[in-house]
């Protein structure tokens, strides 16, 4: 079924700020004794970035190191008391809109979905980068795979992308290849959280 879609990142461009930051600034402040946990990040941040001998997911992995110890409602209370409180109201607004109008709504968001999972936002499907006890499982929600993910999502619900009808937000260049996707593409200004037209 043809049908318009609404594509939306999430940090910066649905809510303000990086949602791992504040998870790590959360779990530091909670469990200071976890500061040492940064041993590791620093390891395997060095193999990826200088060493090129592990990948990005790995590396990622290392600093989610807080999901290994908390449970599910610590992780549902960090999402709404940390996170949901710093949405952009305005992109919420945008998001009902586009959803009145009859588009699919779509988040793909390189956040995790341990908490991610307990948004109660206006989407029809919500993707994020899937995780085991804190470590990646496959690839980062990223680049092409946001484009990968969203049209496995696209297809397990029938749909076909209408171009010309439909939307994509985010406030990075990073997420150009989401936006090809569609043919309305807008920004979301980093501070403000202002939607204008997206220039490369």
């Amino acid at each position: 079924m043809r049908r318009s879609v609404a594509l939306f990142d999430f940090d910066n461009t649905i809510a303000q700020g990086d949602s791992i930051k504040r998870l790590l600034k959360y779990d530091l402040k909670k469990r200071p004794w976890h500061i040492f946990c940064f041993i590791k990040v620093i390891f395997y941040s060095f193999g990826y970035y200088v060493l090129h001998f592990y990948s990005f997911e790995q590396a990622k992995s290392s600093l989610l190191f807080p999901l290994r110890s908390m449970d599910q409602d610590e992780l549902k209370y960090f999402y709404r008391n940390y996170v949901a409180i710093h949405y952009y109201h305005h992109v919420i607004e945008e998001m009902k809109k586009r959803k009145k109008e009859g588009c699919f709504v779509i988040v793909c968001t390189a956040s995790v979905e341990d908490y991610m999972q307990y948004h109660e936002l206006p989407a029809d499907c919500m993707l994020a980068t899937l995780t085991n006890h804190g470590q990646i499982i496959g690839k980062n929600c990223k680049n092409e795979e946001k484009i990968y993910r969203i049209n496995k999502c696209l297809k397990e619900h029938n749909i076909e992308i209408d171009y010309d009808s439909s939307y994509g937000y985010s406030d990075s260049n990073s997420d150009i290849p989401m936006l090809s996707l569609v043919k309305n593409k807008k920004r979301v200004l980093l501070k403000t959280g202002q939607i204008i037209a997206f220039k490369e």
